[in-house]
């Protein structure tokens, strides 16, 4: 069976990570702020390096250094891990982080392009003045279709960062963790080899 983040398809992982970008003072800035401008600055991304046509190394580095800046990768690598992380060594934790990371960025940069023109419509966000935790949520209209999405941010030391998306109803958080649950069982819950299946198939 492949991985989970293979069997979804380019448009869950496409548009699922679009709400990413750096924004230097994204501190000061609403979570909706930052959703709507963060789909601006990653579709012009795509447009810059004309990803549809060519996914250079330079493609591939600006992507990862978007969503390095306001992706909490630590905080749900560790969610992924669940009970694991606990007993994990800090190198473990560490490696499966590096792993989980880059496999998502590189299935992320790859389908982005294909979504450059789509219709996209944040919609307005209530939250408490005193709120760590609050959900952001899109309709994107792509060739006929709509999805909706979820955006939950997290605010950690002052900062907002994403820890997870929902898309059509599906948690993208929950379906890691499902899958490195299996992993584990599949592995005699031996986290190195887990790890290695999880490397092997980026």
């Amino acid at each position: 069976m492949k991985p989970l983040y293979q069997n979804l398809t380019g448009v869950l992982l496409s548009l699922a990570m679009m709400v990413v970008a750096p924004i230097a003072s994204a501190a000061e800035k609403t979570p909706q702020a930052i959703v709507e401008q963060a789909t601006t600055d990653m579709l012009a991304i795509v447009k810059k390096h004309n990803a549809a046509g060519k996914k250079t190394d330079a493609y591939y580095a600006d992507v990862q250094k978007t969503l390095d800046a306001v992706v909490d990768f630590p905080f749900i690598a560790k969610a992924v891990m669940r009970k694991s992380a606990k007993t994990a060594t800090p190198e473990q934790i560490e490696k499966f982080t590096t792993v989980f990371k880059n496999g998502l960025i590189k299935t992320y940069a790859k389908g982005l392009a294909n979504y450059a023109d789509s219709e996209i419509k944040t919609l307005p966000v209530t939250m408490a003045a005193d709120a760590t935790r609050v959900s952001v949520d899109q309709e994107v209209s792509d060739k006929g279709a709509t999805h909706k999405l979820s955006y939950t941010l997290r605010k950690d030391n002052g900062e907002w960062k994403l820890i997870n998306v929902v898309l059509n109803g599906v948690n993208l958080g929950e379906s890691f963790t499902s899958q490195f649950d299996q992993a584990m069982i599949k592995n005699d819950k031996n986290i190195d080899k887990v790890i290695e299946t999880w490397l092997a198939a980026n």
